[in-house]
């Protein structure tokens, strides 16, 4: 029920699946170049009678970190952003900079429909707002001309992002939110860790606590969305003493 594959390395011919998700806060330092996203992601087909699952995302220079909350089942997934096409190690990748754009070709200013923003829709049903429209490569951005701060982007294989121009807040003011690795990553915590080491960083030869999410899943598949979020606190509370009933 949960879609993992969906965020592409230094390409996009992988397969992967659609995620529709809200993110309901993001931060961004400049001077640490780290960021932080908080998702609200919705199951759509065949799930989308179950509950909704979160994420956060952290990236920290060139480190990431991916933790999900899957109905109660805690999971961090400790990345390789620099992907695997690294033919010169080491590789690294790091987050956005704020002037990522600054090369990027001017295409003109527009009126444009901006999606799912201040209570609008998509298509005919969305905010109409006069946006400069710039590109940089593949990379689509819409930004307002008297702020300058991004309010749309869209690119092939990485999704359509709408940022609302009122919710911007120039400071963040609990800089812990930034901390990494999280301690949920590192060895001794009861999540379900993959491809981290002791110390919470991305390691591809360890995984811990994967069999929570086999129980997760065959629970899902044999009695449906009733009771998972209750079955998902039990397998949490787990110890090895103990044996859950799926």
């Amino acid at each position: 029920p949960f879609c993992f594959g969906f965020f592409p390395q230094n390409d996009s011919s992988k397969p992967m699946c659609y995620r529709s998700e809200d993110a309901y806060v993001k931060y961004y330092d400049i001077e640490k170049e780290a960021s932080r996203t908080e998702y609200t992601i919705h199951n759509g087909g065949a799930f989308s009678l179950f509950p909704n699952i979160s994420a956060v995302i952290l990236e920290v220079q060139e480190q990431m970190w991916v933790m999900n909350d899957l109905w109660g089942v805690k999971q961090c997934i400790c990345t390789n952003p620099s992907g695997n096409h690294c033919t010169n190690p080491p590789c690294k990748a790091y987050v956005h900079h704020w002037d990522t754009f600054k090369t990027a070709q001017y295409l003109g200013r527009e009126k444009i429909g901006v999606e799912w923003i201040q209570d609008h829709g998509a298509g005919e049903s969305g905010k109409i707002m006069e946006l400069d429209h710039f590109i940089l490569w593949a990379h689509h951005v819409w930004t307002d001309p008297a702020s300058r701060r991004i309010i749309r982007a869209w690119k092939p294989f990485n999704g359509l992002q709408l940022y609302d121009p009122e919710a911007w807040i120039d400071k963040v003011e609990d800089p812990s939110v930034f901390d990494g690795p999280p301690d949920e990553c590192k060895k001794g915590s009861k999540a379900v860790r993959i491809k981290c080491n002791d110390e919470g960083y991305h390691d591809p030869t360890k995984s811990e606590n994967t069999h929570l999410l086999e129980a997760l899943f065959q629970r899902a598949a044999s009695h449906g969305h009733e009771g998972i979020r209750e079955f998902a606190e039990q397998l949490m509370a787990q110890t090895p003493e103990t044996e859950l009933m799926i």
